[in-house]
């Protein structure tokens, strides 16, 4: 049987939980990946790998071929609207009929350039006239791994521009079970038209995470209190372009004034069970940090 479930960024953060999470309930998915050469870690039952490249649209437009139901995860990058515009509308073409999209929290409120553009994506997917609903997931557990475990490992310090700021910081493990529940199976009309904010369980400051990675590790984490003018210079010495440190500036400035502390019940109420606190994911990922 052809798959009907394509899931794009199916190597990413979220994506390649969600593309296990529909093996293992038995999904027919198309995972949309840049080289299937690369792919080693979602090579799953029920999967079949596709490669896709957002800026060859003739790519797009075969992994939309017989396609019922879309998980849309673009890629943090210059044109992102743009991108998701494209897919969108040839997904509409495609026949899809059901649009899952990965947003971001605060969306709605459109207060600084990450979230604008967010906001206007879910604004084309509600005007498409497909089905959909979008999730709204805060900044990832993950990204401690993913940026910060290099940092734990040779200097044992985390820098971050957020002072005592509070965030509900989430496991892109919940993210893709969420996803999962509204993929899987039956569609669930009741999910269609709304949107969900997903969060951790309880929002944790920088000094919070610093203590809990100390203590899992065994040895001391501290977390250093870094100037934006500090963070940006950090980021061009790492090679970022000026396009994507702006907008994680203004991330971090949000941040700060206490936008990221939101705790919501859509995790369990979707899936049945709490959301995984930032302790456990820490356990789960120690391995990363020594």
């Amino acid at each position: 049987m052809p798959s009907r479930t394509l899931v794009t960024g199916a190597t990413g953060t979220v994506g390649a939980y969600l593309v296990r999470e529909l093996s293992k309930r038995g999904e027919l998915t198309r995972a949309a990946v840049h080289s299937e050469a690369r792919a080693w870690k979602i090579r799953e039952a029920n999967v079949e790998l596709f490669e896709m490249d957002f800026s060859k649209t003739d790519t797009v437009d075969a992994a939309l071929k017989g396609i019922e139901r879309l998980y849309l995860l673009t890629p943090f990058a210059a044109g992102q609207y743009e991108i998701a515009e494209y897919v969108v509308n040839k997904a509409k073409e495609s026949g899809v009929k059901y649009i899952v999209r990965q947003s971001a929290l605060g969306a709605r409120s459109e207060a600084i350039r990450l979230l604008k553009t967010h906001r206007a994506i879910e604004k084309h997917i509600e005007a498409s006239g497909m089905d959909y609903t979008i999730l709204r997931p805060n900044a990832f557990m993950q990204n401690f791994v993913n940026f910060f475990a290099d940092s734990v490992r040779r200097t044992g310090k985390i820098f971050l521009p957020l002072g005592i700021a509070t965030v509900s910081y989430i496991d892109a493990r919940d993210i893709a079970h969420v996803a999962a529940e509204l993929l899987a199976g039956e569609l669930k009309t009741a999910h269609f038209g709304k949107a969900y904010d997903l969060t951790g369980p309880v929002p944790i400051t920088m000094s919070d995470v610093a203590i809990m990675i100390s203590k899992v590790l065994g040895k001391p984490v501290q977390y250093v209190d870094v100037s934006p003018e500090e963070a940006t210079q950090g980021m061009k010495e790492a090679g970022m372009p000026d396009w994507a440190i702006e907008p994680l500036l203004e991330l971090y400035a949000y941040q700060r004034e206490g936008k990221g502390e939101l705790v919501s019940t859509s995790v369990e109420d979707i899936t049945g069970r709490m959301p995984i606190p930032f302790e456990e994911f820490i356990k789960d990922t120690a391995a990363s940090f020594r």
